[in-house]
């Protein structure tokens, strides 16, 4: 599988990308390249630079409940051996709950997060305005990607396919207090283990990250407008995407 080929199933899912893999730290300002798999690689952040963070307001707030979205990817849970007779249980009582994903193609997911904040820009054509300037002095390269948009989570887990046909058992022991399917994979409160990879793939459980983001880069093909032209608002549009591989 790619970063690139999980990151656009994930925002045809969520409406934004996937960070893989998820423990990479994202901030807004953090600006990559990338390599030919699609995986981001640091270079740095743009508010650390003299004038950006005055002149590039940002502003966050917080993502109430949780979300847990899937693609290329089948749940189906259980409770341990004697235990079906108390869903939900009874307060008090603890038993085993085991989500099994099995998914249906490479690079197919789960992905769910809770204690969310949103960060981001908060007006983005200032900041095509200024990687503009930048391009035309030499600062700013074509490859690069620049994030103006976070969903950082207190605990999130993603579970990711490496090949078509891969199952995984994720378990928890728990008292479950509502029904056995809504029991969240990204509660770190439960526990959960991974087990049993039948193919293989990657699993991060109920770390603190960043799953999902947004980004502006320059249109493959359209840097040179950026250093030859005096453009407007309409042209910036035009000229700048929010598709890293595009």
């Amino acid at each position: 599988m790619s970063a690139r080929d999980f990151s656009r199933l994930v925002r045809g899912a969520t409406g934004f990308l996937g960070a893989y893999p998820q423990i990479v730290p994202v901030h807004v300002g953090d600006y990559f390249d990338q390599n030919d798999e699609g995986v981001l690689v640091k270079l740095g952040n743009v508010l650390d630079w003299p004038g950006w963070r005055d002149a590039v307001p940002v502003e966050s707030e917080p993502v109430p409940g949780s979300e847990t979205y899937y693609d290329g990817c089948r749940r189906v849970t259980d409770v341990g051996a004697g235990a079906k007779a108390a869903i939900p249980a009874a307060p008090g009582v603890s038993v085993q709950a085991t989500a099994s994903l099995t998914f249906t193609r490479e690079s197919g997911f789960a992905l769910a997060y809770e204690g969310a904040t949103r960060t981001r820009v908060r007006e983005i054509p200032p900041v095509q305005r200024r990687i503009k300037e930048l391009a035309r002095t030499g600062g700013w390269n074509e490859r690069w990607i620049l994030v103006v948009e976070v969903i950082e989570a207190e605990s999130a887990t993603l579970v990711v396919s490496r090949e078509s046909g891969s199952s995984v058992d994720l378990k928890a022991n728990t008292d479950l207090p509502e029904p056995l399917k809504d029991v969240a994979i990204a509660d770190a409160r439960l526990g959960w283990s991974a087990s049993n990879w039948r193919g293989s793939g990657y699993t991060s459980l109920c770390a603190k990250g960043t799953p999902l983001f947004h980004c502006v880069k320059v249109r493959r093909g359209l840097f040179g407008r950026l250093t030859t032209e005096i453009l407007g608002p309409e042209d910036l549009a035009d000229v700048f995407t929010d598709d890293p591989f595009e």
